[in-house]
């Protein structure tokens, strides 16, 4: 019996013993360095995570990390994209990851281009520049980019979106592409194309173009509209939109600029969409009403817009544009 209770007692001695140097082992010496950033996919087993976190030097001992969960009994380690010290203690690591990422949003509203989405993006600190940001959306392609094409101006929905910290940039760019492509989908965009005889991507054009030039919901059926017109019948499309969209934000005193979005001296549509466009803006491309429109501008200073089929009408509506002080 003696024996007995001194072995037991020598087996509890080692394992106090083992467990004081897993504690012992879970601070590092040092100070934490630069964070890493760790993807932990769904469903990853402990033993898994302690490997992914070893290989990102974010822990030194994936076996001791291993110990130290089941020890410390922990709550379940979640799932997701980490942005996490390196040579960090086991236990704010582990709070970390109970926690789950830490995630911002990135709200993308209508109009916006690519150029301000990145530098939203890169406003949310979350790892990634704005330059990382146009960089994949060169590397990321949209099943609506024509042969030759390689921007996805226009096709990165406006919506707002969770951003992991540490989250990858081309995985953010897919994640806003097929965004896009649910809500086009939805909305019929490739039969609604077929029905207007323009593609799917040329639809789309239409949309940011009517995205930045209507101020009033009700003036942009209208103005897709007038913009088909135009187009049936050869005339440039006239928008100062794909100029300013040209040179950056503004818009020039010579409307006549040697640019390809320059829809004053162009015939047809400029060379992508201009933005991208709102659900809104989506549906009067694809849906536009029957008029007889080729001419717009705005009227009133809440952003109304005329409506002219004739040179004189147009003249007229530029009348009551001077004399609201707009133009």
């Amino acid at each position: 019996m003696k024996l007995r209770w001194a072995a037991l007692g020598a087996a509890a001695l080692v394992c106090a013993g083992a467990a004081s140097y897993v504690y012992f082992s879970a601070d590092p010496v040092g100070k934490p360095g630069p964070p890493a950033t760790v993807s932990i996919p769904e469903g990853t087993s402990t033993p898994g995570i302690a490997r992914l976190l070893a290989r990102a030097h974010v822990v030194h001992n994936p076996t001791l990390f291993e110990i130290y969960v089941k020890l410390a009994g922990t709550k379940p380690l979640l799932a997701g994209t980490y942005r996490l010290p390196t040579n960090e203690s086991y236990a704010s690591v582990v709070s970390a990851l109970e926690r789950g990422p830490v995630m911002r949003e990135l709200v993308v509203p209508d109009g916006f281009t690519v150029g301000q989405i990145a530098r939203a993006v890169a406003r949310l600190d979350v790892g990634i520049s704005a330059a990382q940001f146009v960089k994949a959306t060169q590397q990321v392609r949209s099943p609506y980019e024509p042969p030759g094409t390689h921007s996805l101006e226009g096709l990165l929905y406006p919506a707002t979106y969770p951003v992991a910290i540490g989250e990858n940039a081309k995985a953010l760019v897919r994640y806003m592409v097929t965004t896009f492509d649910l809500h086009a989908s939805e909305l019929g965009l490739q039969s609604a194309a077929r029905r207007l005889g323009y593609s799917a991507y040329q639809v789309v054009t239409v949309a940011s173009i009517v995205e930045k030039e209507a101020a009033l919901d009700a003036d942009r059926g209208p103005i897709a509209s007038t913009i088909y017109n135009r187009l049936a019948r050869g005339m440039p499309v006239g928008a100062e939109s794909t100029l300013v969209y040209a040179l950056g934000g503004r818009l020039p005193k010579n409307l006549l600029q040697p640019t390809p979005y320059n829809t004053f001296v162009n015939r047809g549509l400029p060379p992508t969409p201009i933005g991208s466009p709102g659900a809104a803006s989506l549906e009067a491309a694809m849906h536009p009403p029957k008029t007889p429109y080729l001419f717009w501008v705005e009227v009133k200073a809440d952003g109304k817009m005329g409506f002219a089929s004739t040179e004189a009408g147009f003249a007229h509506l530029q009348s009551e544009c001077r004399a609201a002080k707009l133009c």
